[in-house]
Formats: structure tokens, C-alpha cells, sequence
């Protein structure tokens, strides 16, 4: 529907009325009918409506009342609209021109309120009511007296419904060239006559733009595994617990956290004829993919089922994802990933992910981020640091993979080496809880590297390339540590296996050596989280980032992950807004690339893993919803382009002054309430890790704190090292007395 149509369709509106009408519509598009025993009506004195509310009184409203009504208290004009928007959009399906559609929406309400009295004949068989009861409650939760009102009720959210899809169809353009959603995905569309339009524009007149869902909301897919933790306490950054059954031939935590790391490492345990066993690598013929130790490890049933997918995760969304998963790969990508970001498309969004990065002049002009916003955006730590400043000064945490073989091998250690146990058998010092607390128990987003750790020196399963007075000095005559390695030393064996011979380096120049890479190529990441409903550890990998226009892909001939580059000649690489196309495989717009002469579908978020039409269309749509739900302004914007397109004309210049403002105020407050409330959730990820750190340095000058030493898993089998045990010593109990 053309946007000079769109005014067309209601010109049976008195001017005043008409103007009005669809200023009204265009801010609150999103607004909800009202009841049918309150529906508008058309009045022969000029008046758009007659409105009878809950205390029985009617009332008559003309344009300008309501628009006096709005100049009074700007929140008076929730009812009242909703009633305006009703009779817009009925009319507009009472128009000679909608009767094909009108009647289809008919056959949907008549057809909707036939369901209703099944439901209702269901629910009386199931609650052993009556008929009349149920259909009376389903009456009363449509808000409506019987069934006419219900059928309108109904017919009315058809028609809502099917208004927004119009509108949506072609962006308000009339132009079959331009798909709506895709405009508002972009913050881009280019018109059949190949003229390239800013979806949302920032106005003088009108307040704020929006660059679109791909930049405002910054949508990552992510695959992960969930290792839970039923023993772990939400908060115990130093002494938490993880079990293991005593049992030698069940697992438990421990072990099970153990077994993902070297699955997804590519190693394997090799039995001799003697008995005894060893890491070794795996053929890549028998290295498992991150898929299947997902499906088969995972303990997040929905993603296991499917393949460790977690689907899309944007900045809108508050409470799917624990901090720690979201967060911590949003500064991944945003901290320190150097490649990303320094490339170009990184550089310019980067201040979108966490906020404080003051350097971004772009940032704090185009009235999204303030200089008084950054400084109060600070780390509650007394250090006066930003957000920003606080993670990259923190940079990424590492885990060695070393640990893992060490859980695996201590899993099941209770007893010292004569067969007592240690310390009345408190359980934080078994050396799997050492082992965990030390390396696994981090809320800040790690890597996992080659390295072997102390208690690798007395391991059976490897060779430990170093001593144990190269992690950690002791103090004989107080059973101090006066110093302890916290990141391990670099293991030949370990950096030979398959998930370390990706080179990582150029996208972490911090990481002398590769870290852990998947099968594809795609950094591990790893990160301690939980919520009210778990604890536990996730590993996960970033299948497609929000700061990469064309993705990451590993070059076969250096074994080094290339990352936002466009191929040379086609191929299967989306880019960015392809990858979140609303179209599917079977649709002509679906993106594809040339393979030996054949068209092929690329690989997109719609088809990732999946080859099920239905399944297409149940991604699609789920981008699609994502993208039209992501701003409540939205419909500002198309009022915007149809004022600016002269589709909409005042007749009283100051109403037209009043919009405007109102626009501006309500862009700016949705703007300044979703920074808020994405800064305060940075904030307080930030404190807790400030928390975590804080307790984590507990100790750390007199040699004995709340971190207990890794000294004590090892000693514990061997008792080879005089006074830690002893009062005062870095392994007596209680350790965090």
C-alpha cells in the first residue's frame, strides 16, 4: 500500500479528524482494541466517536478534544486511543476496496469464535462444570457480554493484525522492490528505481534515528554446552564444590567436566598391555564435533537435542541468558578480539556492546550515549573505573587444559597417601574442588590453553614438561606459598593435539600460543555461570558475530582463522544481513552462491543444521519476530515518512508542533531506558566479577587465603612437603577462617 494511498483510504474522515486519526495511529501502532461493549461508532455531529466507559457515561469526542486531552497529561490518551486506532483500521477494511480481504478476516473471527465454544465445551467435559460457565469465563477474558461482541472481538484483532502485516509488506512504500521487515532489519532499502533510503532517519523535527536491528540490537548465534554443577553455590567464587561419585564405574561432575574438555581437544586415553594409560590425539576421523558432545554431554536438554544451537541472542533480551554466557561473549568480541576489533565493522559498533568506550566521538554525538552517561557507568569497586575500562584491564581469563587431565585423575581422591583423610575430610580440600575452584570457578569469560598446572607433575596419563617448584614455592618454616602460577606452563603434548592447531594468534595477540578451537575452526570459550534454576559451566562457540560482516571461516592452507572476509569468487558465506534472512530456502530470494555450475542455498541462520521446510519457516518467522519487536518506536518512523512524503497534512500547525515533540520525547526515553537498563546490566556482570576477583586475591601476600592452593591437591597424595599442613599453613583448616 503506497504511503499517498494509505491517505486515500481514509478520506471519508472529516480533515481534522482524519489528520489526527492517523498521527494517533502511527505513534501507538502497537495498541490494543478495546472491548466490543466499548467499540467506536460513528456520531452525526462531526465527532470520530462515541465512548461509554465503565461507569456508564457516554461521551463524544471530537479531533481537537482529544488533542486538548493530550496537551493536559500526555499518558490521558492510552483508552482513548486505542479507540481512535479501532476505527482507522475498521474503516479502512469497510472501504469497497477490502471487501475480498474483509471477508477472509470474517471467516477467520467466525472460525476463532467456533474454537472458542469447543474450548469451552472441553474445558466443561475436563472441570466437570457447565458449557455456560466455561463460554461465560471465555466471554469475560475477552472483556466482552456475549457472542457478537465476541465475534467482533475477534474480527478486530484479524483486522489489527492484518494492517501491520500491510504496513510491514513493503515498508509503507508501495514498492514490491522493498521488504518491509528487511528495512527494518538493515536500517536500509533500496527502491525499484535503485535509490538507496535511510529506514529511520534522524529528524530535527522528529528526535532520534535507529540504525536498524542489525546494529541496535547486535544478534549473535551461539552454540554451547552445559556442564551443571548441582553441588555449585550461586556466588562461592573460591571454595565451591563439584561431586563425584565414589563409585568407579559411575561419573559425576567432575569427571564429566573433564571428559567435554578433551572431547572437544580432539584427545583420548590409550590403554597399554600393561595397563597403564595415556593422552594421545585423535585422527580427525575420530575427533568428535561440538555438535555431538553437545547432543551427548550437554545438560541444557532443549540445545542438546539440538545440537548445542541456542539460537539467536540480541541486547533486547533481559532474562533468557545468565550474564555470563551474554556478557562475556559480547566482551569477547567487543575487548579483546583484536581482529574484530580493529576491522571496520567492528570498530564502528563496538561502543554498542559495552558501554564507556569513550574514544567513539560518533557515540557520544548522535544522542545514544552521553558523556554524562559513560562517567556514571562505573565498576563499583572503588576504583573509578568505567565498565569498559574495568573488562579491558581485566582481559580474557584462561583455563589450562591441563586441569581438565587433573580432574580427571583426581576426581575420585578423598584420602591423603596413607589412607586418612585430610582436615576432619572437609571436602573443599579434595584436589578436584582445589583443581575447580582455582581454574574452572570464573565468571569472567576464558579460553582454554595448552598449558599444564601443578598437579599435572604427578600425573600418570601425561609427561609434565615442568617440576612442581616451577608453579609453586613454599615457605618451610610457616607453610606459606610465597609465589603460585595461576595460568599454567605450555605442554608440547597438549599443543600437538587437534584442538590446538588452528592459529589463534592474530585474533588474540595476547595468547603466545593457540587456544582451543572446535572441529570448524571456532574459538572455545568457557565461562562459570548460573541462575536460579542451575549452576554450571558453559563452553560455547560464537557460530555467527554481530561484529562480522561476512563471518569466520579457517584458511586450509595456514591453518589461521580468517574473519570478515567477502570470497574472492562467490561461495557458501553469507553476510551478516543475509545470515539473518527472513526469506527460506525455497523462497527466490533466499541468498545462494554458484558451486560447479549449480545454484546453491547458503548457509543462514533460517537453514544452520536444519533441512526441514517447516523448520525454515519456524526460523524465519522467529527472525522476522525478532526484528518488527525490537523497538517500540518503530511506527514513529513510518508516521515520520508519511508527514515528510506529504501523505499527512495539519491543519492546525501547532498539533502538528505537539507530535513532533511528543515524537522526540518518546524516541529519546526508549532510547535512554534501554541504555540504562543494558548499562546496568553491565554494571552489575562488571561487580561481580569485581567481587569474584576481590576474594580471589584474599591471601595472596601472606601466602594462605580463601583460594586454596593447589599445593594441597598436590600434597595430599604425596605428603612430601613439611608445616602446610600445620596451624597457620596455607592448607589448614579452615582455609577461609
Amino acid at each position: 500500500m503506497h504511503a499517498h494511498e494509505f491517505g486515500r483510504r481514509i478520506s471519508d474522515f472529516d480533515m481534522n479528524t482524519k489528520k489526527c486519526a492517523i498521527l494517533m495511529a502511527g505513534l501507538f501502532a502497537g495498541a490494543v482494541g478495546l472491548a466490543a461493549c466499548d467499540s467506536p461508532t460513528w456520531s452525526a455531529d462531526g465527532a470520530i466517536f462515541t465512548y461509554t466507559d465503565a461507569r456508564g457515561n457516554r461521551v463524544a469526542y471530537t479531533a481537537e478534544d482529544l488533542l486538548n486531552d493530550y496537551r493536559q497529561d500526555g499518558t490521558s490518551l492510552s483508552t482513548e486511543f486505542d479507540h481512535v486506532y479501532e476505527v482507522l483500521i475498521r474503516n479502512y477494511y469497510a472501504d469497497e476496496s477490502q471487501a475480498s480481504v474483509l471477508a477472509e478476516l470474517e471467516e477467520r473471527a467466525t472460525s476463532a469464535v467456533l474454537e472458542d465454544k469447543q474450548t469451552a465445551e472441553t474445558n466443561a467435559e475436563s472441570n466437570g462444570t457447565s458449557y455456560e460457565a466455561e463460554f461465560e469465563a471465555i466471554l469475560d477474558s475477552a472483556g466482552v457480554d456475549n457472542v457478537d461482541e465476541l465475534y467482533e472481538h475477534h474480527l478486530y484483532e484479524e483486522e489489527r493484525a492484518r494492517f501491520q502485516q500491510d504496513l510491514e509488506q513493503t515498508f509503507g512504500t508501495g514498492d514490491s522492490a522493498v521488504n518491509g521487515v528487511d528495512a527494518m532489519r538493515d536500517g536500509t532499502y533500496t527502491t525499484s528505481d535503485g535509490v538507496s533510503h535511510v529506514s529511520f532517519p534522524e529528524s530535527e523535527e522528529w528526535g532520534a534515528g535507529n540504525d536498524g536491528w542489525l546494529k541496535e540490537q547486535m544478534p549473535y548465534h551461539f552454540r554451547h554446552i552445559l556442564v551443571k554443577l548441582n553441588s555449585g553455590i550461586a556466588n562461592e567464587y573460591t571454595q565451591d564444590k563439584i561431586s563425584e561419585s565414589t563409585s568407579l564405574d559411575e561419573g559425576g561432575e567432575a569427571t564429566d567436566l573433564a571428559n567435554v574438555v578433551m572431547a572437544l581437544a580432539g584427545a583420548g586415553i590409550s590403554t597399554a598391555e600393561d595397563g597403564t594409560q595415556s593422552i594421545v590425539a585423535l585422527d580427525e576421523s575420530s575427533r568428535w564435533s561440538f555438535s555431538q558432545i553437545a547432543n551427548v554431554f550437554s545438560d541444557d536438554t532443549g540445545s542438546a537435542a539440538a545440537y548445542g544451537d541456542s539460537g539467536i541472542v540480541t541486547k533486547v533480551m533481559e532474562t533468557d541468558y545468565v550474564p555470563e554466557f551474554k556478557l562475556g561473549a559480547y566482551a569477547f568480541e567487543s575487548l579483546y578480539n583484536e581482529r574484530n576489533k580493529e576491522s571496520a565493522y567492528g570498530k564502528e559498533n563496538r561502543y554498542r556492546v559495552a558501554p564507556g568506550l569513550r574514544e567513539d566521538a560518533e557515540a557520544s554525538e548522535n544522542g545514544t550515549i552521553t558523556d554524562e552517561m559513560i562517567d556514571e557507568n562505573q565498576v563499583l569497586d572503588g576504583t573509578d573505573e568505567t565498565v569498559y575500562s574495568f573488562f579491558e584491564n581485566l582481559g580474557i581469563g584462561q583455563i589450562p587444559f591441563g586441569a581438565a587431565i587433573a580432574l580427571l585423575e583426581e576426581a575420585k581422591v578423598q584420602e591423603d597417601a596413607n589412607g586418612n583423610p585430610v582436615n576432619n575430610n572437609v571436602d573443599t580440600f579434595y584436589p578436584r574442588n582445589v583443581i575447580y575452584n582455582k581454574y574452572f570457578n570464573r565468571h569472567n569469560i576464558c579460553v582454554i590453553t595448552p598449558n599444564e598446572i601443578a598437579t599435572n607433575t604427578i600425573s600418570d596419563l601425561i609427561e609434565a614438561e615442568n617440576d612442581l617448584s616451577s608453579f609453586i614455592t613454599v615457605d618451610e618454616a610457616t607453610g606459606h606459598i610465597t609465589s603460585e602460577d595461576k595460568v599454567g606452563k605450555v605442554n608440547q603434548q597438549f599443543a600437538a593435539l587437534p584442538g590446538f592447531q588452528v592459529d589463534t594468534t592474530n585474533v588474540l595477540p595476547q595468547f603466545a600460543n593457540n587456544v582451543l578451537t572446535d572441529e570448524k575452526g571456532q574459538i572455545v570459550l568457557a565461562v562459570r555461570a548460573g541462575s536460579d534454576s542451575y549452576q554450571g559451566i558453559h563452553f560455547i562457540v560464537i557460530e555467527r558475530s554481530a561484529l562480522s560482516e561476512y563471518g569466520q571461516s579457517v584458511d586450509g592452507s595456514t591453518g589461521q582463522i580468517v574473519e570478515n572476509e567477502a570470497p574472492v569468487t562467490g561461495g557458501d558465506t553469507a553476510t551478516l544481513s543475509e545470515y539473518y534472512t527472513t526469506a527460506t530456502p525455497n523462497m527466490s530470494r533466499y541468498p545462494t552462491y554458484e558451486a560447479e555450475g549449480e545454484t546453491e542455498p547458503k548457509t543462514t541462520y533460517v537453514n544452520f543444521n536444519i533441512s526441514s521446510s517447516t523448520s525454515w519457516t519456524e526460523r524465519a518467522n522467529e527472525v522476522s519476530d525478532e526484528i518488527t519487536s525490537y523497538n517500540p518506536n518503530l511506527s514513529s518512523y513510518n508516521f515520520q515518512r508519511l508527514v515528510e512524503e506529504g501523505a499527512i497534512e495539519f491543519a492546525d500547525q501547532s498539533i502538528e508542533e505537539d507530535m513532533k515533540t511528543y515524537v522526540q520525547t518518546s524516541r529519546q526515553s526508549n532510547i535512554d531506558s534501554a541504555f540504562t537498563t543494558w548499562s546496568d546490566n553491565w554494571k552489575a556482570y562488571a561487580e561481580k566479577i569485581a567481587a569474584q576477583e576481590q576474594f580471589r586475591a584474599v591471601g595472596e601476600e601472606t601466602g594462605t587465603g580463601y583460594l586454596i592452593s593447589e599445593i594441597c591437591a598436590v600434597d595430599y597424595q604425596t605428603q612430601a612437603i613439611e608445616g602446610i599442613w600445620e596451624v597457620g599453613g596455607a592448607c589448614y583448616y579452615p582455609a577461609n577462617a
